[in-house]
């Protein structure tokens, strides 16, 4: 059990088969190496049973950025699904796998209980860290009420009111929107994502984030924010 990814990586790193080929990250050393470079990468609320770890191909031979898949699991069961959608996965490749001209899938989209893709040169260094894991926008009620109580009493967002001025009543209120984790905040913790927005015109929107930790009870930063629909 872990409660960062970044051990599971320096453990064992695996590899797209068209990673391999061009002998990317074939060090014995290279794991630790990439390991020590990432962001922390703590769980949500849970302790990991275990992780997935891939450096997969970017579709481009020769490659340039690749991704670091990484699919933490809380349980042996979802540990041994994981598993099995790998080996799933990497026969599928080798189905296709016959000239170097010819496409072959990635390892996008594996179910796990937590997912990430991280950016990787060839070269090893480490740049944008996200969570794709869907679930992150499923918040319970009363963080979500929690969240919305902290940002709208905070001076960041007092402030904002006055100065907005006049606001369309259809833009809403502030509203929880998303988990964010500490790779993408560069905070200690998970916060919650609280977004005010300010102007919609069809298909984009933009406003205010209030990023609130629920350890603390305090709001971490603001920042401003844009969305496009569709």
């Amino acid at each position: 059990m872990s409660n960062d990814l970044r051990a599971f990586v320096a453990e064992e790193l695996r590899r797209h088969p068209r990673v391999a080929y061009q002998g990317l990250f074939a060090d014995e050393a290279a794991a630790a190496k990439l390991a020590a470079a990432l962001p922390p990468l703590p769980s949500f609320r849970h302790e990991y049973a275990g992780a997935i770890s891939i450096i997969d191909w970017d579709h481009k031979l020769p490659s340039a950025t690749l991704a670091l898949r990484i699919y933490g699991f809380y349980g042996e069961d979802t540990l041994e699904a994981g598993l099995e959608a790998f080996d799933d996965r990497l026969e599928q490749i080798a189905e296709r796998d016959r000239y170097p001209e010819f496409d072959v899938p990635d390892f996008d989209a594996l179910a796990a209980d937590e997912a990430y893709e991280i950016e990787v040169t060839a070269s090893g260094t480490v740049g944008r860290a996200r969570l794709t894991s869907a679930w992150r926008r499923t918040i319970a009620s009363a963080d979500a009420a929690t969240a919305v109580a902290l940002a709208s009493k905070s001076p960041e967002f007092q402030k904002l009111l006055a100065s907005t001025g006049s606001r369309p009543s259809y833009l809403g209120d502030l509203e929880a929107v998303s988990w964010t984790p500490p790779c993408e905040s560069q905070h200690e913790r998970w916060t919650l994502d609280v977004w005010y927005l300010l102007a919609f015109d069809g298909r984009v929107g933009s406003g205010r984030s209030f990023l609130v930790d629920l350890v603390d009870n305090a709001l971490v930063t603001t920042r401003d924010f844009s969305v496009r629909t569709g």
